[in-house]
């Protein structure tokens, strides 16, 4: 029998890696004893989409975004994990905006016609929730005089601290990791916090619909059974069970904003 595919990409820095597949042991474990066959090992690969759109998808991770957009009706939401975000409920979170320590701006409406720093454009947190921050602030459908597209949260941060940009949301708990474990932190300062939404889901092929109940409760058990040292490397304190409903006020928000690369000073 396939195994499937899976993969716990969204935070998976090589710092953490090691927590991630102790993660993932447990999961198999519990799923074993279900009588579900499971790929033993995470696979990691540049590109998510390879993962997220496999047919063979077990369980991963993926961005709300992707979740309402490129992945809906493709994948079953099974539920979000709980990163115990400040200002958050279990199953939301959010972007703290950053900028350089030493810059003048205090306040979002500081840095109009400054650059902004964002990790990809299929990003919630890293893109749209820094355009429905700055959106009340657009002026003749403009706010940044351009825009550096860095790949990954954590080179947002660097492009900041090395001077190539002046501002980015940058999703929470990669800035707890951030704090933790990139130097580059130490050059920025957080001047605002978006408003909290659904956190990046777990998923797996629509074709697994009817393993919804043993995957999610695997999921639970397994973090109920970590150890303190991994669950504080993952910022892990818990799992809410969720559906794709829950990622409407996304959606919503995508359609109020209207020129997005407009605002970010994309030609």
């Amino acid at each position: 029998m396939n195994e499937g595919i899976a993969g716990l990409s969204m935070y998976d820095w090589p710092e953490v890696q090691k927590h991630n597949d102790i993660f993932w042991e447990m999961i198999v474990e519990n799923l074993n004893k279900q009588s579900v066959t499971a790929p033993q090992h995470l696979t990691r690969v540049k590109d998510h989409y390879e993962i997220w759109l496999s047919t063979d998808l077990l369980i991963g991770q993926t961005c709300g975004l992707n979740a309402v957009r490129e992945l809906q009706g493709r994948v079953e939401v099974l539920g979000a994990l709980d990163y115990g975000v400040e200002g958050c409920e279990p199953g939301q979170y959010r972007s703290v905006i950053v900028c350089r320590e030493e810059d003048e701006g205090r306040l979002v409406e500081d840095f109009f016609n400054k650059i902004a720093a964002i990790n990809s454009d299929d990003s919630y947190s890293g893109y749209w929730a820094l355009l429905a921050t700055v959106n009340p602030f657009v002026e003749q459908g403009k706010f940044f005089e351009k825009t550096e597209v860095c790949g990954s949260h954590r080179q947002s941060m660097k492009a900041i601290a090395n001077n190539k940009a002046d501002i980015a949301a940058i999703d929470e708990v990669v800035w707890n990791l951030g704090i933790d474990y990139e130097p580059a932190v130490e050059a920025l300062r957080v001047i605002g916090k978006t408003q909290p939404m659904p956190a990046p889901p777990l998923i797996t092929n629509w074709s697994n619909n009817s393993l919804r109940n043993v995957l999610n409760e695997a999921i639970e058990e397994a973090i109920s059974l970590l150890d303190e040292t991994t669950k504080s490397a993952l910022q892990l304190y818990g799992y809410k069970p969720m559906n794709s409903d829950d990622y409407e006020p996304i959606s919503r928000q995508l359609n109020e904003i209207k020129n997005p690369q407009t605002i970010f000073g994309i030609n």
